[in-house]
């Protein structure tokens, strides 16, 4: 009797043309998938730094700010002791932290009450406060694509992460 072993042509090509339309229709899903997990990255590396700095300036006694490293937060984001209270670190003030800009496609605004610089401050009680000494409150959206968060922060200075499209009451 006469066996051969292995395969056709015809047959490799038949399974290698199944698993290209099989990859084909798992690329969109692993895109959204990405997508997805680099806007929860960042949202949870931007909350973390709110609660260092709300932490910082409890533990040091004094204001700490949360600073956007150029004109809007989507250049990045830094933890400093801003001595001077001039929003800007200076020589000889402590950064505590610091983040470079979102992955690319990742959009992030605020809307706080006191919006004149991408800021927020934290007092030694652990309150938020404006530069000049006010209660500042607001929120953050971060978007990629059709995707949403918000980071909110209340008139305490308590933050809170939220998904628009799922917490539509309280978010």
């Amino acid at each position: 009797m006469n066996r051969r072993a292995g395969h056709t042509l015809l047959e490799m090509l038949a399974v290698l043309a199944l698993a290209a339309l099989l990859l084909g229709m798992a690329a969109p899903s692993l895109q959204a998938l990405l997508q997805r997990q680099r806007l929860t990255t960042t949202v949870n590396d931007f909350f973390a730094a709110v609660t260092l700095t709300r932490s910082e300036a409890l533990r040091r006694g004094a204001p700490v700010v949360l600073l956007a490293t150029g004109a809007g937060w989507d250049s990045g984001w830094m933890v400093l002791v801003d001595r001077n209270g001039n929003l800007r670190p200076d020589a000889g003030e402590d950064i505590v932290a610091s983040h470079g800009p979102p992955p690319a496609g990742i959009a992030i605004a605020s809307n706080f009450n006191d919006d004149r610089v991408p800021y927020l401050v934290y007092g030694a009680n652990g309150r938020s406060r404006t530069s000049a000494g006010g209660t500042q409150a607001g929120s953050w959206d971060f978007s990629a694509g059709d995707l949403r968060r918000r980071i909110i922060v209340n008139l305490l200075g308590r933050p809170r992460a939220c998904n628009p499209e799922r917490d539509k009451s309280n978010c």
